[in-house]
């Protein structure tokens, strides 16, 4: 689950979630987007539980993501997305 999205910079948002066991990675949806159209996504390793993305627009309001995966034979198998978050950068 998504715990929280903040912008703690100008430009930036942090984002931190909860701990997903025997995942083996986690990816990030991030757009201007409210259905994620033309989002970007980011992947990131298993042990990470927070990510800041930076050089965004300041002043825009970013919708935020997240999932789950684990590599099965060399391919992801991704968990549900959780509930998107509104956070405006600043």
């Amino acid at each position: 689950t998504l715990k929280s999205a903040k912008s703690p910079k100008k430009g930036q948002i942090k984002i931190a979630w909860s701990k997903v066991s025997k995942a083996s990675g986690y990816e990030i949806k991030y757009g201007v987007n409210k259905k994620f159209r033309n989002a970007k996504t980011k992947r990131v390793g298993s042990s990470k539980t927070s990510y800041t993305v930076k050089r965004l627009k300041s002043k825009k309001t970013y919708y935020v993501r997240l999932r789950a995966y684990k590599l099965v034979d060399g391919k992801r198998v991704y968990g549900p997305y959780s509930k998107s978050r509104k956070v405006r950068a600043k």
